[in-house]
């Protein structure tokens, strides 16, 4: 499936991942970015990720638990944990932005 995802600088890249593939694990790995510090444990707010309304209407819900980091992130709508989502066949052409370090 092919994503949109725009990173820190600003530049755009179309990026092909595989079914089941966690956005966190995509991004610091394809685009050598800084996230994911804690691994993907919910604890540090790293994997931040921006959705447009209509991208993050096609999300699934957040966990409890995500919900309660993006809380304590202070974290604007349609803003969510790259380590909490997964590629699936519902998100093909999905496109979002990493969003800047804190």
């Amino acid at each position: 499936m092919q994503l949109s995802v725009t990173d820190r600088e600003g530049v755009q890249h179309d990026l092909q991942a595989a079914d089941g593939e966690i956005l966190m694990v995509l991004v610091r790995d394809r685009l050598d970015n800084t996230v994911g510090v804690c691994g993907g444990a919910i604890s540090c707010g790293t994997c931040l990720i921006q959705f447009s309304p209509e991208e993050a209407a096609r999300l699934p819900e957040a966990s409890a638990d995500e919900r309660e980091m993006l809380e304590a992130l202070d974290a604007k709508p349609g803003e969510r944990l790259g380590c909490q989502l997964k590629t699936s066949p519902d998100l093909e052409g999905l496109a979002f932005t990493v969003a800047p370090e804190a």
